[in-house]
């Protein structure tokens, strides 16, 4: 691998670990590590779907039921903030974000943090291959 620490443009991070190969998996291949098969395509049970919520600080566990998620899926999730009504978002002054996040038989639990001292009206998008 090269060794180079110049910055790319556009990123901060060495040469080194921007310029790493990526590996494309077929599907039903075997990887080695443990030998667990991967699917990169969408299956057609895939769905998008949203959650609202009230909240500042810090909250290491949230949990998000919905019965169609399994230990499995593969959920991945947006924050943003509204006013009155969550169909119109907007980006404040609050930094927001989501970590961590952890699919169970029935839902997920994600790490979440809004750095703002009152509590903000939040919406969660969540998008989910099941």
């Amino acid at each position: 691998m090269d060794t180079k620490t110049e910055p790319r443009a556009g990123s901060n991070l060495p040469v080194a670990l921007t310029d790493m190969p990526v590996q494309k998996l077929e599907q039903g291949k075997k990887t080695g590590a443990g030998d667990e098969q991967q699917t990169p395509a969408l299956s057609g049970a895939a769905f998008s779907t949203f959650y609202t919520w009230r909240a500042n600080g810090v909250i290491p566990a949230v949990r998000f039921a919905n019965g169609a998620i399994n230990a499995n899926s593969r959920v991945f999730v947006n924050i943003s903030e509204y006013s009155t009504d969550p169909q119109h978002r907007f980006i404040g002054a609050a930094r927001m974000s989501i970590y961590n996040i952890a699919p169970f038989n029935g839902g997920f639990l994600a790490w979440v943090e809004i750095n703002w001292p009152n509590p903000l009206n939040l919406r969660f998008d969540v998008f989910v291959d099941p």
